[in-house]
């Protein structure tokens, strides 16, 4: 542990030069290439097949030469050069693997004028098919095996499809080109200018895009079905493979919502004259924000009414509303390098959850959104965390700045100023920002400026106290009644679930809810006082909202009467005080139990945000589940967890009645799933029975609760079942049920099936965005996590080829096999293997996980004994209850 502690110091030693926020600079923006020649227009022809595993490509760029220079050095990796000219002379092409780069060198010895020049480059490249760069898509479409192509050009892979000047601040037009056969049709950012034929081939010319950085280009080459529509004077369009047409629909319902939404909020349109959603089956990871055309992982986009419920309705909006907001966040205004790339990914969560909210206010999207932020909190609570302005970021960890630090914990940040500085004035700093930054790169400091000067506030030194350190606050509190009113005593410091206190301090805007009353302070030093009117019997409540990211511990009469009167409570209490009360917990500030009362006055707790609610809970039973794994508390943990939630499922029911919400179905699916991971017998029965009357035709699952039913039945799958689940996943005919199929399996209890399911990551059955993650499904199960590390690591170079590097893929290989351990000796293993496999690229990742084993390793010494007795005693009270 010393070991890891010293490692991470020096890490957070690091990243302290982020601390200074200063405003856009083109010349003084991080990167790699020198800024003595700027690209200002691309020409790029594509010569591309599906069938084929190679393309070719000219790129002509229109280059800026600032002052004279002896070569030019741009980005190009797996590229081949077959020529290389500036203007009439030739040029030396010298490749350099490690940086990724081509140096471009005259023949003639003589050095390049400033000025502008005409590059002429040809070069060969390769089609991959692991989800990055330029790649390929096999599937089935009407019952036949065809391909696609599809780019994924973020963060560092516009470089494998042209050699380009791959970093942000290099903002350029390109004018695509694109020869494929005849019968593909092909799609880019800009709407097509022409489509002359050619022979066998045809050629799809497109209009110039505005300044883009290169990794927003983006290419298509396929047959797709498409729904049609338009909003705000915008065509728009839902593409897919041919045979799902009618899946778009609900993505392009939200999209005619949200476009006019985004154009009201900023006061700007959007900027481009067509806006495509591409579904891309198999090999596609994720979504990406491309200017024009988005694209998804065909799961992500498609929704089938007749096999998936509201949950994954509910995916798809807020997914299509955070790549909406891309539009703007990231596309009109782009983060100056990938030190800023909050300003892109933070604000699209953000302003998706306004949205998601706006349109669906049943889904109680701001209850929901604590679950994704306590995931943040849980790492930042650690010392394997970072600042969301992390520093220095090498081209070879860019994907660890896409996190939940920058993404969720930025999106909270961004909610707790919103509500400080108010709604109207952040809005109008944000316009104005937009504005002042349309088609150009921006930073904290040119964020801060505007936001600052319509709030007249000094927004950028409370802002950089949550942007520019890691970790965050708790703030306790203390209360008395004196003379009738009411004094409050604020403190702070760093919260770590290590129990060690460091020194930071926050400017934070603390609310509180008095008597009714809610105020605002802004607690910028240790400790404060204040007095409020009258002395109610309710206590005072800090974040009641749940909004602040920051942790609250009330004194023991507070917390006391709190549970007492927990049912009570506002949903938003509820949850952020049962959230506040296990990280105390964990931490050892409070007793364990402390979170058990909660859990007994969950039942009673009725209200909207019930669904909500029940789900904070989960995420603590299964966390408790992990650490006490193997341990004499194990059994007493899952007896209490079915008696808890047992009876809510007996409550709702197994099948959606008339007229119920969204929030039942929810609260359904998480109920059937949680009580089979818990072992409940009646669950076990009901779902085997549901699912094997739909594998014989009697009556097929209902889509309300189908996921739940066939994850329940993989757990607990016998020989046929799990047979039968292998055939559904090898004849699944889309993206939603592959990962849905291999899931269930992968959760098996059963050993011999465990083995069966990892092998087929090897096999090449299943494509590449679901083969290299089923180990790691595999180790989710505790009792299985030993044998799928092991397999990892044994099998570790073909696992990491299949991921291709997407998002940081192959470094999270070993890391998501891990997620399960509770030993001290399994988190010091995990750091020496991983460093060994993926060498410093993979660093960061492992910390974070080895942070939680350690965690879970310290919860399973101090509780396994008397949480046992706890449970027990838990139980009673349940029982007592019903």
């Amino acid at each position: 542990m010393i070991a890891i502690r010293c490692l991470l110091l020096t890490l957070a030693v690091a990243a302290q030069g982020a601390l200074a926020q200063p405003r856009f600079d083109f010349d003084t923006t991080p990167g790699r290439l020198l800024k003595s020649v700027m690209p200002e227009h691309y020409t790029l022809s594509l010569a591309l097949d599906p069938d084929a595993e190679h393309f070719s490509g000219q790129a002509v760029l229109s280059l800026r030469v600032r002052h004279p220079v002896a070569f030019i050095v741009l980005h190009a990796r797996e590229l081949k050069a077959t020529r290389a000219q500036l203007g009439k002379r030739l040029l030396v092409v010298t490749p350099d693997e490690q940086t990724q780069t081509w140096t471009l060198t005259p023949t003639d010895g003589a050095p390049i004028a400033a000025g502008m020049h005409r590059l002429e480059l040809d070069y060969d490249g390769q089609v991959r098919n692991n989800g990055s760069g330029l790649f390929q898509s096999p599937h089935q479409a009407l019952g036949k095996p065809v391909r696609l192509l599809a780019t994924q050009l973020q963060a560092v892979y516009a470089r494998t499809v042209f050699p380009s000047f791959d970093e942000p601040a290099f903002r350029t037009v390109f004018e695509l080109a694109v020869r494929a056969p005849k019968g593909y049709e092909v799609l880019s950012n800009m709407n097509q200018t022409s489509a002359v034929d050619e022979g066998s081939m045809r050629v799809h010319r497109f209009a110039p895009t505005p300044p883009m950085p290169s990794y927003l280009v983006a290419v298509a080459v396929g047959r797709f079905d498409s729904l049609s529509s338009s909003a705000a004077g915008v065509p728009l369009r839902v593409l897919s493979a041919p045979g799902k047409r009618e899946q778009g629909a609900y993505a392009l319902e939200a999209l005619q919502k949200l476009l006019p939404y985004y154009n009201d909020y900023f006061g700007i349109p959007y900027a481009l004259p067509k806006l495509d959603l591409l579904a891309v089956p198999s090999n596609r990871q994720g979504a990406m924000e491309d200017w024009g055309l988005i694209s998804f992982a065909e799961s992500t986009l498609l929704f089938d009414p007749a096999t998936s419920g509201t949950q994954a309705q509910r995916f798809v909006f807020s997914l299509v509303a955070h790549e909406v907001a891309h539009q703007w966040f990231g596309n009109l205004v782009t983060a100056a390098s990938w030190e800023e790339i909050w300003l892109n990914e933070a604000f699209a969560t953000w302003l998706a959850e306004k949205a998601t909210n706006r349109f669906n206010p049943a889904w109680q999207v701001l209850l929901r959104r604590r679950l994704d932020i306590e995931e943040a909190m849980a790492r930042d609570a650690t010392a394997a965390t970072r600042a969301i302005r992390s520093g220095p970021v090498p081209e070879d960890r860019v994907f660890d700045v896409f996190d939940g630090i920058t993404y969720d914990k930025g999106g909270a940040v961004l909610t707790m100023l919103e509500h400080w500085i108010g709604a109207d004035a952040f809005r109008r700093g944000l316009g104005e920002y937009m504005q002042a930054r349309r088609l150009s790169s921006a930073t904290a400091g040119d964020l801060w400026f505007h936001i600052g000067k319509a709030s007249a506030r000094n927004v950028s030194a409370v802002a950089a106290s949550w942007t520019d350190q890691p970790g965050f606050p708790l703030v306790t509190v203390a209360t008395r009644c004196v003379g009738g009113k009411t004094r409050v005593e604020l403190n702070q410091q760093r919260f770590t679930t290590s129990g060690e206190a460091g020194t930071a301090l926050w400017q934070i805007p603390v609310v509180l809810s008095h008597g009714g009353a809610l105020s605002t302070v802004l607690l910028d030093r240790p400790a404060r006082s204040l007095v409020l009117p009258g002395c109610p019997p309710q206590p005072t409540l800090v974040n009641p909202a749940g909004d602040g990211f920051y942790r609250v511990a009330y004194g023991p009469a507070q917390q006391a009467a709190l549970t007492a009167n927990y049912a009570a409570l506002p949903a938003s209490v509820q949850v952020a005080l049962l959230s506040d009360t296990f990280a105390l917990a964990q931490a050892g500030r409070l007793p364990m139990t402390a979170y058990l009362d909660l859990l007994v006055a969950l039942p009673r707790a009725q209200g909207p945000g019930r669904a909500a609610l029940f789900a904070q809970a989960r995420a603590g039973l299964d966390f408790l589940a992990r650490s006490l794994a193997a341990s004499p508390a194990e059994a007493p943990l899952f007896t209490a967890a079915r008696a808890l939630l047992a009876p809510e499922l007996e409550a709702v029911g197994w099948l959606p009645r008339a007229g119920e919400d969204s929030e039942t179905e929810a609260l359904r699916n998480s109920l059937i799933r949680q009580l089979a991971r818990f072992d409940d017998p009646a669950t076990i029965e009901r779902a085997r029975a549901l699912f094997d009357a739909d594998e014989a035709g009697r009556e097929p699952l209902p889509a309300a609760i189908r996921a739940a039913v066939v994850s329940a039945t993989g757990r607990h799958a016998d020989a046929p079942r799990f047979a039968q689940l292998m055939e559904r996943l090898q004849k699944a005919q889309s993206e939603k049920d592959r990962r849905l199929f291999a899931g269930a399996l992968a959760s098996t209890r059963d050993p011999a099936q465990a083995r069966r399911v990892m092998e087929l990551s090897l096999t090449g059955e299943l494509p590449n965005n679901i083969a290299p993650w089923l180990p790691g499904m595999v180790g989710d199960e505790s009792a299985h996590a030993a044998m799928a590390y092991a397999f990892v690591v044994e099998h570790w170079a073909e696992l990491a080829e299949k991921t291709g590097g997407m998002f940081g893929a192959r470094a999270w290989l070993l890391p998501a096999a891990s997620e399960s351990f509770n030993e001290p000796a399994a988190a010091r293993r995990l750091l020496a293997d991983q460093q060994r496999l993926a060498g410093d690229p993979g660093t960061a990742p492992a910390l974070q996980v080895a942070a939680q084993i350690e965690l879970r390793s310290v919860i399973r010494a101090r509780e396994s004994e008397q949480l046992g007795k706890a449970l027990e005693a838990l139980l009673v009270r349940m029982r007592a209850m019903l």
